[in-house]
């Protein structure tokens, strides 16, 4: 009796610290460690509410690196850009000085020795015929000498826009090298609170008894699906296949899961590829009411978002609920409140 009081005891230190670590981001308030509940039913829910927190940390965690990556490959398609541009602005300038000289060697031409025109060429001219050739001559020099003038400020002109772009390319590459070094950090930030949100869960999870243990709610995990083919119901195969499987922060797959990483792994499994997080899953696809619901949808809880499932049909939902829970299948309306619905493939 004296161990478990003392164990208890060093949770309280470790909740009260985990929760002081996260007060920026959650909405949760800091105040001192509350007492444990002796009730089953107010252990799990003190369990749900802490892994409700553990799992908004989680989701921003992931949202940060989903935001990452995106300018990761701002930045891989801004240098591309840039070398495109580059080349292109080399062309150019290489075109350019083509006509430069060109144009130089028909000025050079026109102009050499008298400068001849049509009244030079008549007066120099023994008689009509020899001066209608001499005229013709000076219009052909004329006007390719035009024609030369007007490619070169042609090639000027595509020259001076690719260097500009290749500019703005160069700036569009800083700006996501940048974004993508604060958002490291970030990472590193809310992947510390996160772990540490993490342990304040499980040292709860530990203490909980096996009568606590078995008034955690659960599901169906062997729910069978009789949707058919193509893209979304693969996905919802895929996902069912891994009912029982536990609930772990941050994983996704094979055998371990959170709720936005059991949908990442479903739908990889069939070539698409969807963001990490909850939130960023949620702008996924396109939006559908419930009444438009078809296996493969997922369906967003709370707000902001911070939990996902995938419908399966039936007014069901396979999801990675919670700690101490497993994958499983339940109504799709007793998960909890309904932000939206996307449709994601199909």
């Amino acid at each position: 009796m004296t161990s478990h009081r003392l164990k208890r005891s060093m949770r309280g230190t470790l909740t009260a610290t985990a929760v002081a670590a996260v007060v920026t981001m959650s909405s949760v308030p800091a105040t001192a460690d509350p007492q444990l509940p002796d009730s089953a039913p107010e252990a799990v829910e003190k369990l749900r509410e802490l892994s409700r927190e553990a799992e908004k940390i989680t989701e921003k965690y992931h949202r940060a690196q989903d935001d990452h990556d995106a300018r990761v490959a701002d930045l891989e398609r801004a240098k591309a850009a840039v070398a495109e541009a580059s080349k292109a602005a080399e062309q150019a300038r290489a075109e350019e000085e083509k006509f430069r000289s060109k144009v130089d060697e028909l000025t050079g031409s026109a102009y050499r020795g008298a400068r001849l025109n049509q009244l030079s060429a008549l007066l120099v001219s023994e008689s009509p015929g020899a001066y209608l050739d001499r005229a013709a001559t000076m219009d052909a020099l004329a006007e390719d000498n035009n024609e030369a003038i007007q490619a070169l400020a042609a090639a000027t002109h595509r020259a001076e826009e690719a260097e500009r772009r290749a500019a703005e390319a160069q700036q569009r590459a800083a700006k996501a090298a940048a974004e993508a070094a604060r958002l490291k950090e970030e990472i590193a930030d809310k992947k510390a609170t996160m772990e540490e949100r993490i342990a304040e869960v499980r040292d709860h999870l530990e203490d909980l008894t096996g009568a606590e243990r078995a008034a955690i709610p659960g599901g169906n995990t062997d729910y069978e699906f009789q949707g058919g083919a193509g893209t979304a119901a693969g996905a919802v195969q895929a996902a069912l296949s891994k009912q029982g499987s536990p609930y772990v922060w941050g994983a996704e797959g094979p055998n371990r899961f959170d709720c936005s990483g059991l949908m990442y792994w479903a739908y990889q499994q069939v070539g698409v590829s969807i963001p990490r997080s909850s939130s960023a899953q949620a702008q996924t696809g396109k939006p559908v009411s419930a009444s438009q619901l078809k296996p493969g949808d997922l369906v967003f809880y709370y707000s902001p978002v911070s939990h996902v499932g995938m419908y399966v049909g039936n007014g069901n939902v396979v999801h990675a609920p919670t700690a101490g829970s497993t994958v499983h299948v339940t109504g799709y309306r007793d998960v909890a409140p309904v932000n939206r619905m996307r449709r994601i493939a199909g």
